[in-house]
């Protein structure tokens, strides 16, 4: 008895298994996330501690559309690895780390009204999700090779009119 599977599901099984793995390893990642309110000229700041060389992030989150805030990641040895002014909602930004140490996401606010800001910073662990993403490309790559093939099955040439 032969069990055939078709490249549809194995595409779709490739792409689930390729996301939990993605799931699995970001849900696992060290990270660090504070609620605060910054009063006019007020700044916060938020720790975490990295390893390796790698990419990290950052996400700040606020209560009001208008916001005029200036957020630095700082590591311990004063040294900027970036530095944003931040004029919306929501803003994640990412950046790059060579070495074991403490960053810092040090937030300002610029503006004349406080506000309520949540702010995350992490290591997104970019090394260790390579397989799961390569496992999500091949298996969309297989999803559009099968509906390319049951597509050609129906082309059809459509006959010449007869003109009289």
């Amino acid at each position: 008895m032969r069990f055939q599977i078709s490249l549809f599901y194995v595409g779709i099984l490739l792409i689930i298994t390729g996301s939990i793995g993605a799931g699995i390893i970001l849900s696992q990642s060290n990270k660090n996330t504070t609620s605060f309110s910054l009063d006019s000229l007020e700044a916060n700041s938020v720790p975490i501690k990295i390893n390796g060389d790698g990419i990290g992030f950052y996400l700040i989150s606020s209560e009001s559309y208008q916001n005029n805030i200036l957020a630095k990641v700082i590591d311990s040895h004063g040294n900027f690895l970036d530095i944003r002014k931040i004029t919306n909602k929501v803003t994640v930004d990412y950046f790059h780390f060579s070495h074991d140490d403490q960053v810092t996401l040090e937030m300002t606010n610029l503006s004349d009204k406080p506000v309520k800001i949540t702010a995350t910073i992490g290591d997104t662990r970019v090394q260790e999700i390579m397989f799961p993403a390569i496992l999500i490309f091949v298996g969309a790559l297989v999803l559009v090779f099968s509906g390319y093939r049951k597509l050609k099955n129906y082309i059809t040439e459509q006959p010449d009119e007869n003109k009289s």
